[in-house]
């Protein structure tokens, strides 16, 4: 038993003498990597500044500063380990990185994947920050990307945090990429002589409103004619990055002069009309 505390006794001993003599590069290693830490820190801040005022891209801009870091970091981490005397370690870290990096993308299979997806919207760039568009049954204006999630403010005001990879495996679209979108509406009067009367009464109030493009021009047709009724569908463009017009105000507005002008002249409007909202892409 003695024998035993003492092969102890000596083991602690042996690795105390062992630390003192290590612990100068110890406190060196460990002194370089906090530095090295707030060095990678401050060069990814101004590469920032740097990169945005190039790309003007954040979604580009956090790619490129996530590569970076992650290389400096490498460097700083196998530095650490040669300042300590782990000349071997950092060889076969660097040996096994490869099969490292295969174990830990499968075990993290849906990150990577964001990440993955991510990449490719930076270069691919399908929105921006501030459009509108639609994911699914998900519909808002873009508010934040990042190369794992991409935040939409719905409609009704919520805040939709959306995968990346899930936008890449769903239909996208973008309603102001082009910052156009056209609308329409229908007007219905009763069938009589003066439909072409009041197809140039509309087309005149849209010529009038300054909102609505004149190019691309806006048509007035004829959808249909039915048990007495003339169905008429307006269409027109409009400018998504106009924020005195937005699509909702202008099509109410164009529709309550289209009723007020057709009424003033003297146009039956049945009390069935009803208006119908499509929102296409140009």
């Amino acid at each position: 038993m003695e024998s035993e505390i003492n092969v102890f006794k000596e083991s602690i001993y042996q690795s105390w003498i062992s630390l003192v003599s290590n612990l100068p590069g110890i406190i060196l290693s460990v002194l370089m990597f906090i530095i090295g830490l707030l060095i990678i820190k401050i060069i990814n801040k101004y590469s920032k500044k740097i990169i945005i005022s190039r790309a003007n891209d954040p979604l580009i801009a956090d790619f490129i500063l996530s590569i970076i870091s992650l290389v400096l970091t490498i460097i700083l981490f196998v530095i650490s380990l040669g300042i300590l005397g782990f000349n071997d370690v950092t060889n076969k870290i660097l040996a096994g990185a490869g099969l490292t990096t295969f174990i830990i993308g499968f075990a993290l299979k849906d990150i990577g994947e964001n990440f993955l997806a991510g990449i490719l919207m930076a270069f691919q760039r399908p929105f921006r920050i501030g459009d509108l568009i639609q994911i699914g049954n998900i519909k808002g204006n873009v508010i934040e990307m990042s190369l794992r999630s991409t935040t939409i403010k719905t409609l009704d005001g919520i805040d939709a945090y959306i995968p990346n990879g899930s936008i890449l495996k769903n239909n996208l679209e973008n309603f102001t990429i082009d910052e156009l979108l056209r609308n329409n509406f229908i007007v219905r009067v009763a069938h009589d002589d003066r439909i072409h009367e009041a197809i140039q009464l509309i087309d005149s109030i849209l010529k009038e409103n300054k909102f609505a493009l004149k190019k691309p021009n806006h048509t007035v047709i004829v959808e249909k004619i039915e048990n007495d009724l003339v169905s008429i569908m307006v269409y027109y463009w409009y400018r998504t990055d106009s924020l005195e017009a937005p699509g909702g105000k202008l099509k109410s507005d164009l529709q309550l002069n289209v009723y007020s002008a057709l009424k003033s002249r003297g146009f039956n409007l049945p009390t069935t009309t009803v208006s119908i909202e499509q929102i296409e892409k140009k």
